[in-house]
């Protein structure tokens, strides 16, 4: 009766044919985030930017890279939009504290009135809206003094120019508005760990924040 004998290269050749038809499904077949989407075709890079936090921080763009983060753009005498974006930042950090994969997401808000916003004025600001803002949850207020930073410039008109040719986002003197000094934007900003923007969401309603959550755990996934 003949042998027959395993040709060993075929085999060693099938295993790993094998192998990568298992990873490219794999790879295929991944669940993605569901969710609709508002992210940007292409990406815009962060300006570069230095603030300094409620706590006294110096936080920097590169200090941000490596995290995925949310930001909005207030005052603190502003009684128009700010409450509205106050509120709504609040409400996205309670969504994120649901999901553990979200748990270092990080949310800034930049003061446009550094001349006002002095570390003091943005601790007291805090403390004055921290009841509102966590509805008495001390769970929930625990959570925004974790996740959530405001932070001032040294000089407002520099960053005026940040916001603007950097954010793609207008702020200029308001006029004729008695509810706020500065017109600023209600836009809430989404950046990637590689510190490039790549989303724009509405602050003023929560219509596009289920996109918003669909993204941040896309770029949590991409991340990854």
């Amino acid at each position: 009766m003949k042998k027959t004998f395993l040709n060993l290269p075929v085999m060693i050749t099938a295993v790993f044919s094998l192998a990568a038809t298992a990873a490219l499904v794999f790879v295929v077949f991944k669940p993605q985030p569901e969710g609709p989407t508002l992210m940007l075709d292409d990406p815009l890079d962060v300006p570069a930017f230095e603030v300094t936090s409620q706590a006294g921080e110096v936080i920097t763009k590169e200090n941000m890279l490596g995290k995925v983060w949310v930001c909005d753009f207030f005052l603190t005498r502003c009684n128009g939009i700010c409450p509205v974006l106050g509120r709504t930042m609040a409400d996205l950090a309670d969504e994120l504290s649901k999901t553990s994969s979200f748990d270092d997401v990080v949310l800034v808000s930049f003061s446009v009135d550094p001349e006002h916003d002095t570390v003091e004025q943005l601790n007291r600001y805090r403390k004055i809206n921290m009841g509102a803002w966590a509805r008495d949850n001390t769970a929930l207020e625990s959570e925004l003094d974790r996740r959530w930073l405001h932070v001032r410039a040294d000089k407002q008109e520099p960053f005026w120019d940040v916001v603007r040719d950097g954010f793609k986002l207008y702020v200029g003197p308001s006029e004729g508005d008695p509810t706020t000094p500065i017109a600023h934007s209600g836009r809430l900003v989404l950046i990637d760990r590689k510190g490039q923007i790549r989303g724009y969401y509405d602050g003023l309603t929560d219509v596009e924040i289920p996109a918003l959550l669909a993204d941040i755990a896309r770029l949590v996934e991409e991340s990854d």
